[in-house]
């Protein structure tokens, strides 16, 4: 028992010493910008130094909290300082994948691979590499030798993760499903042999992925039973019910769209893709009064946004105010002068005033009888 209250000890120890280590790195950069460590420079070493695992801790803790950039100055810092830490390698050249400084990454990588016994971490960061330079085939054989090479791959699992998501971001999303599909068999081992079931974030943040790429994928179905799993655990989740409306329009489901905006919309009031997707899906509907609402919901926040000024415009044609709806193309159009939703706009709006005026004109003149007496029986002009 002595022993397991040392151990306790021990371990509250070093998580106090990291805290304290990330609370002076984050005091000594702030409002300073980021800062690269010189080798031999004696403002470091006095007072101002840390160890190996701080900076792991530091960079982190910055990703936990967002802060790429902190994030990716702490890792540049940490790997000048220890240039032969396989773990701080591994997180400066996530920076650099970040930064899309690919080349440089992987001439990192090539100078230090030798300098480590065969390692999983830096064979994935070979894989994010190249799925950033879109050689797919490189990084599936970069991925398999890092399995191979792992005695417990499972361990690997939120790295794989991360593979789906380099992925999914240059649009390969079927490559994408491949890495969620190993992620999901490595943390089924994984919490098997731990006895654990998976926290609620990382089973959302899991099926959302797995969702969207099925949505690009053109599995429709599917991705609303995957993001419907996501809401039973965060049913709160503004972007899952937007997503949803997405696909819910595209399926010709427009009062259950017309729903999961709502819902996006109810729960956070600035999601302005919520905002200008009910507003089109309100034109959809032939509902113009409301989608005007929406359309200016949206511009209070994304000021002099085009798409949401022609929303605007295409509302008050429809609703016969067509001096404003050219008011407001015509302002898309100072924003952006080739924009073609506001031409065509324009011109439609242009088009209809002609086409009222000359209405108006053929109306007197039938009203007056001296040049047309033979339109007295016809309903076509009333019709227009």
């Amino acid at each position: 028992m002595d022993s397991e209250r040392e151990d306790q000890e021990f371990e509250r120890q070093e998580d106090e010493r990291l805290r304290k280590a990330f609370e002076r790195y984050d005091s000594l950069h702030k409002g300073k910008g980021p800062a690269s460590y010189i080798p031999g420079e004696e403002g470091i070493a006095e007072g101002n130094g840390f160890e190996e695992d701080e900076y792991e801790y530091i960079i982190d803790k910055y990703v936990d909290l967002y802060n790429i950039e902190m994030a990716n100055s702490a890792s540049e810092e940490g790997f000048q300082r220890y240039p032969y830490s396989s773990a701080l390698l591994v997180r400066y050249c996530d920076a650099m994948v970040i930064r899309k400084e690919l080349d440089k990454a992987l001439d990192i990588l090539d100078h230090y691979k030798d300098s480590f016994p065969p390692n999983a971490d830096i064979y994935l960061s070979y894989s994010r590499v190249y799925i950033g330079k879109k050689d797919l085939k490189s990084a599936r054989r970069y991925y398999e030798m890092a399995i191979a090479v792992e005695s417990t791959p499972e361990d690997v699992c939120d790295s794989v993760h991360t593979l789906a998501q380099d992925c999914m971001e240059i649009e390969e999303y079927q490559e994408a499903v491949f890495y969620l599909d190993r992620t999901a068999e490595l943390t089924a081992t994984w919490n098997a042999k731990h006895n654990e079931t998976e926290k609620d974030e990382n089973l959302t943040s899991f099926w959302f992925d797995y969702a969207f790429c099925c949505e690009k994928l053109g599995q429709e179905d599917k991705s609303v039973e995957l993001y419907q799993k996501c809401l039973d655990i965060d049913p709160f989740n503004d972007i899952i019910w937007h997503n949803l409306g997405i696909i819910y329009d595209k399926k010709s489901r427009y009062k259950d769209a017309y729903e999961a905006f709502g819902y996006a919309i109810a729960l956070n009031p600035q999601n302005i893709h919520a905002l200008f997707n009910l507003g089109q899906l309100c034109i959809e509907c032939k509902m113009p009064e409301e989608a005007l609402k929406h359309f200016n919901d949206f511009n209070r926040i994304e000021k002099n946004n085009p798409d949401g000024i022609c929303g605007q415009a295409l509302a008050y044609f429809l609703l016969g105010d067509l001096n404003q709806a050219e008011i407001l193309y015509r302002k898309a159009l100072i924003f952006d002068p080739q924009h073609n939703g506001a031409k065509m706009g324009l011109a439609e709006v242009q088009a209809e005033k002609k086409l009222q005026e000359s209405t108006q004109i053929h109306r007197k003149s039938t009203k007056s009888g001296k040049d047309h007496p033979n339109f007295e029986d016809s309903g076509d002009l009333e019709g227009v």
